[in-house]
Formats: C-alpha cells, sequence, structure tokens
C-alpha cells in the first residue's frame, strides 16, 4: 500500500470477508471444534497478507469500484493498486488524499510503538525472575512430557498475574512467585507452547497495528485471541471430570489482570477480564466432539479459503444508464492486465468513440481530461461520446472490427503495432476501394496494469477491396527485404495480424475477425488467439517499358537464411520455368509469362498462420536468390532487410 486508495481497498476487502467469517462461526458455532473455530481466522490472515485486487478479481465485493469513486469524489484519478498489504510512504505528501495517507501510517507507527513498549516492559520485568526450585521444574516436566513440546526456560517472577508463555524463537514459561502452581495452568500454557501462539499473537498484533482504524478487523483480531485460548482449554478439558472442570473455571476467573494484557508475542495477551469470560462461557458450553469432526472441519475451511481466494472477477460491461463518474471508476477499477486486452480496449473504444472504455486502457496522466472531455459531450447529449481522432470521417461502424498490424516487442513490458480501422467500401470505376484508417499504437506496463498509447494521429489509406485477415498489400511490413541486379529490383515484405480471443466470428463465414464483430464490450484479460501472416514477393522493373517488352517470361527462386546458418541448401531452379506461383516453407519460386506493355511491377503473396502464443516469428537474417528472365539464370542475389543485398553478377 503507498496510497489511502490502497489502504481501503485492503481493509475493505478484509473486511469483506471478516463479516462473511463471522456469520458463518456463528452458524457453526457448536459445530466446529475450537481448534478449527481459531483455524478459520487463517482465511482472514491470508487476504490480509495478499495485495487486494491480485491479478484482476476481488473477494466478495467489487471493493476497487468504491475505492475510484471515493478518490473521484477527491480530484484524484490514479488508477489504485495494492504491490503489498503494508503501508510505504513513497513520497513528500501534496494533496489531501497523501496528506491522509500520511497520517493514517503515522497511526500504524504510533500503535507499533505501544506494542514494542509493551514487549520491552514485559521483558525487563521478567529479567528479574529466578529459576524455580528442582520440585517445581519437575512438576511441570512431568506435566509437559506427554505433549512432545520443546522445553524451554522457566522462571518465576514476583507479582505476576498468572503463568504465560513470552517469546517466540526462544520461548520462557514465565510463573508467579510464592504461589502454588496448578497443573491444569502448566498444561494450558504448555500447550500455547506447542501451538507456536507466541508466534501467532505477533503476528495478530501487526496486523491491528496495519488496520488500527478499522474496528471491524481489530474486533475480529480480538475474537481470534479468544479463539487461540478456547482451543487450549478445550484439551485441557478433555482431559477433566465433573468438579475438576468448574475448578479449572474458578482458576481462569483469578487470572483475570489487565497488566500485560497488550504484549505481544506472549500469551499475556489474552489474559484480559473480556476473554477470561468468554472463556468461562465456552466451559460452560463445553463438549467432546467426534473424531472425524476434524475431517469434516478442514473441508470446510479448504473450500472457503479457495473461494476466497479465486475471488470474483471484475466486469468489464458498464451499463449505459448509470452516472459518469460511476462508468469511469468502474473503468478504472478494471485493469488491462494483459498487452491484447489493452489493445482490445483501445480498438473498441476507438470503434465505439467510449470515453469509458478508453479509460480502461488510458494512462494516468489522461485520466482527469478523459474525464472533463466526457462530461463536456455529455452537456451535448452525447454519453459517453470520446473524440478518438477520426473527427474529419464518418465514423466507423463498431461491427466492422479492427486489426493489430505487426505487432513487435518495444523494450521490456512494451510493445507496438499498427491498428488498422477499415472506414468506408466505395466503388471507383469498375473496381470497388476501401479507406483504411492506421495508428501506431504502443502498449506499456503502467503501475499494475497495461495502457494504450496512440503514437500518431490517425492516417488514412485507399486500398483496392480485399481481405484485411492476412495482410494488405498497401501497408507496411513488420520486416522487408531487398535486393538489386541491374534493373530488377526483388523485395520480400513480411506481415503480421494479430487477432484477439474477444473478436467475434463473422456471420458471413468469411475469414476477416473483425467484420460483424458482436462483442463490442472490451476485454481486459485477452489473450491473443492467432496470428494471420503474409509473405509478399514483389519484382519492380526499373528500365523503360521498351526494355520489359524483351522480357517474355521473369522469374525468381529464393529461400532464407537463418541467424547461426551457414548458407542456402541449394536452390530450386527446376520450377522456374513453368507458370506457377508459391510460398512455402520459405522457399519462394514463382515464374510467371508476360504480355507486351506489361507493368513495372509484378507481385505474389500467400497467407498462412502461427501458433496462438506466438509473440514474435523467427524472421531470417537473409535472403539468397536467383532471377530469371526469359528461362535463363540472370543473376543470383542477397536480399537484406537494410537493403544491401550484393548485386548479382
Amino acid at each position: 500500500m503507498t496510497d489511502l486508495g490502497g489502504f481501503l481497498l485492503q481493509t475493505l476487502t478484509a473486511s469483506g470477508v471478516a463479516v462473511l467469517l463471522l456469520i458463518l462461526k456463528a452458524l457453526f458455532r457448536d459445530k466446529l471444534p475450537p481448534s478449527w473455530q481459531f483455524a478459520v481466522w487463517g482465511v482472514l490472515g491470508i487476504i490480509l497478507l495478499l495485495p487486494a485486487g491480485l491479478g484482476g478479481r476481488y473477494v466478495i465485493f467489487h471493493w476497487q469500484l468504491v475505492v475510484e469513486l471515493v478518490k473521484g469524489t477527491l480530484g484524484d484519478f490514479t488508477v489504485t493498486r495494492v504491490l503489498f498489504p503494508f503501508p510505504v510512504l513513497t513520497a513528500y505528501p501534496r494533496t489531501a488524499t497523501q496528506w491522509l495517507f500520511t497520517g493514517y501510517v503515522l497511526g500504524v507507527m504510533v500503535y507499533l510503538a505501544r506494542y514494542l513498549t509493551a514487549y520491552i516492559r514485559l521483558r525487563r520485568v521478567l529479567r528479574s525472575g529466578e529459576q524455580p526450585n528442582g520440585e517445581t521444574l519437575a512438576r511441570i516436566q512431568r506435566v509437559s512430557k506427554g505433549e512432545k513440546v520443546r522445553w524451554c526456560r522457566v522462571i518465576q517472577v514476583p507479582g505476576l498475574p498468572s503463568a504465560f508463555i513470552f517469546g517466540i524463537l526462544r520461548p520462557v514459561l514465565a510463573i508467579p512467585a510464592g504461589e502454588a502452581l496448578d497443573d491444569k495452568v502448566i498444561l494450558h500454557e504448555t500447550l500455547h507452547m506447542k501451538y507456536w501462539d507466541t508466534l501467532w499473537s505477533a503476528v495478530i498484533a501487526l496486523l491491528k497495528c496495519i488496520h488500527w482504524c478499522n474496528p471491524l478487523l481489530r474486533y475480529c483480531a480480538d475474537r481470534a485471541l479468544n479463539d487461540m485460548e478456547a482451543r487450549c482449554d478445550q484439551h485441557v478439558l478433555e482431559r477433566l471430570e465433573g468438579e475438576e472442570r468448574k475448578a479449572y473455571g474458578r482458576i481462569l476467573l483469578s487470572m483475570a489482570n489487565e497488566r500485560f494484557a497488550k504484549t505481544p508475542g506472549s500469551t499475556a495477551i489474552n489474559n484480559g477480564g473480556k476473554n477470561i469470560r468468554r472463556r468461562i462461557e465456552a466451559i460452560a458450553r463445553f463438549k467432546r466432539y467426534p473424531a472425524g469432526m476434524g475431517l469434516v472441519s478442514l473441508c470446510v475451511i479448504l473450500i472457503l479459503a479457495s473461494w476466497l481466494m479465486v475471488g470474483t472477477p471484475a466486469s468489464a460491461v458498464v451499463e449505459s444508464g448509470a452516472p459518469i463518474q460511476v462508468s469511469l471508476a468502474l473503468a478504472r477499477s478494471v485493469p488491462c492486465t494483459t498487452p491484447a486486452g489493452a489493445f482490445d480496449a483501445y480498438g473498441k473504444a476507438v470503434l465505439d468513440s467510449n470515453g469509458v472504455y478508453r479509460a480502461m486502457c488510458a494512462p494516468e496522466s489522461m485520466q482527469a481530461d478523459l474525464l472533463a472531455e466526457i462530461v463536456e459531450k455529455q452537456g451535448q447529449g452525447i454519453y459517453p461520446f470520446w473524440e478518438c481522432g477520426l473527427k474529419d470521417r464518418p465514423v466507423p461502424e463498431p461491427g466492422y472490427g479492427y486489426y493489430i498490424y505487426n505487432l513487435k516487442r518495444a523494450g521490456e513490458n512494451a510493445y507496438e503495432g499498427l491498428l488498422v480501422i477499415q472506414m468506408a467500401l466505395f466503388q471507383e470505376g469498375e473496381a470497388w476501394r476501401q479507406e483504411l484508417a492506421v495508428q501506431n499504437l504502443r502498449v506499456e506496463w503502467e503501475k499494475g496494469r497495461w495502457v494504450a498509447i496512440p503514437m500518431e494521429k490517425f492516417r488514412y489509406l485507399q486500398v483496392n477491396a480485399q481481405s484485411l485477415g492476412y495482410g494488405c498489400e498497401e501497408l507496411p511490413g513488420v520486416a522487408t527485404y531487398f535486393g538489386q541486379a541491374g534493373q530488377l529490383r526483388l523485395e520480400v515484405k513480411h506481415q503480421t495480424v494479430r487477432m484477439i480471443d474477444n473478436m467475434a466470428v463473422p456471420d458471413s463465414g468469411e475469414d476477416i475477425y473483425g467484420a460483424g464483430a458482436a462483442i463490442r464490450a472490451p476485454h481486459p484479460n485477452g489473450q491473443f488467439s492467432g496470428t494471420g501472416y503474409s509473405k509478399r514477393c514483389i519484382l519492380t522493373h526499373l528500365g523503360t517499358q521498351a526494355q520489359r517488352d524483351g522480357m517474355t517470361k521473369v522469374g525468381f527462386s529464393f529461400e532464407p537464411i537463418y541467424t547461426g546458418q551457414d548458407g542456402s541448401d541449394g536452390l530450386n531452379s527446376a520450377a522456374v520455368g513453368v507458370p506457377w506461383d508459391s510460398v512455402s516453407n520459405g522457399w519462394v519460386r514463382n515464374s510467371i509469362s508476360t504480355e507486351p506493355g506489361w507493368g513495372p511491377v509484378i507481385g505474389m503473396g500467400a497467407g498462412g498462420g502461427t501458433n496462438p502464443g506466438d509473440w514474435e516469428l523467427d524472421f531470417p537474417a537473409y535472403y539468397v536468390g536467383n532471377l530469371y528472365v526469359n528461362g535463363e539464370l540472370y543473376a543470383q542475389l542477397e536480399l537484406h532487410p537494410d537493403g544491401g543485398g550484393g548485386n548479382g553478377a
């Protein structure tokens, strides 16, 4: 926790679990043995020690929505995250919420100081203790022998209200000096040592300090300490009969003393008067539990813990009728947990011109401006409009979908790709054309979430009407190779098109995964489900038309060379004399018969697919190839990404 929002999220999450546990404990009050009644609190302890909202999931309730609403009311639009469950001050406070958080941290320090002072004071008291006589030691050893506990030092101190264990790593049994010590008390403290209760008392005290301003959690801490005592009481009572149990109750009454009742790392913390009364009431309800209740209790706790650990996912669906502050708070509370989720949220925000969707993947620096823009548009009756940058064009239908071209890594925890939006389809002469809006987009990790950052304004291209799912000739490549021999220039362009598992299958049956998309809401936890892939080969003649007319057949044959590969396995030239196109296994072969007046460019291409988890394809270091003109070898050349391939002879 580094801010007030983090503390609120952590403590509210724990409070929801605490309420549930209190209800369940009331229902199973006399059905679960005291040992398991205490073990149930371990579920709350795990929740308190795990960062709230881990992985975008929340326990019982979507508490982050509440937190974001509170922060938004205070003018704080930083996205709440909990990296660890302990408070940390990271900077000098400047805002109201930062000052409030500072006050909370000071409160934690005050409570820690109080517990530390109590610990030191008790330690000084025990220094005056002396080892008891041999008879007393022998008696303690006799009582504790059957419990198989580690031996500890025993001291007797004048003025102690009762016996107790002190210390975690090197525990000490402290007993009152000059008073007769009952075997039942010895057994009780032996059980405390057996179960490492001094450690648990210290952990509970620490959690009370962290959540000092949450009365519900402080109440649960006291209940946990009482259940810890009840567990030891139960084991003692199981060894007693009739009047001995009444005598044990009278002993507890005589032990009620608040002198050391606030000392962590000791069992004296549990000897306060209120806890004594609860323990007496438990003794009155004492009963023996069947042998199989331990297994039943374990199953109950495991089921409960597994459900609470999984939690409930935050919903990304925003109700259209909700107030804009609520919608934006919900959007901020639903982090994009994957790069694909951030791309999807931004793409859906553009297609729908939806500011709430944009808030899901927007950096902290633009959250306040985004709210102001949406509120302004709301005053014009538009809800919840966000100007995505397509102002000068008709906003595309959401059903057109979007495409992510040429995704690549851009450093640690960052990716870049080309967002492609199909704007319109129109006829130009006898040919059909389409307009595309394209934008270089970057997603990066920011404070526990993925955010989307446009690197430029939208640009517009007019291309031949085509399926965009497996590449587009007019769009750039993720890796492009060049080589030239004489007047012939050869280019190989690779493109990738990412698919996201939130894209709907189009009704038309075409393999254009964006068109007809029915899932309009963003998928913040989305994954890339596959990769459309294309390799396009373009042969360009740089000379005159007369020179081209002398070429009745042109062709090429080349193969990829990867890093570490010695060289070519031998180019296949046998098929070059026939009119066919082929792109397979990295090899490229093409031969085309030409007509007089043919243009300067001959292109061919092919699509394919990769595994869903592939982030980057293994592109070759370069290509080696042969060029053919009129059925004869024209040149041998290399194609390099920088265009520095060697000219053919």
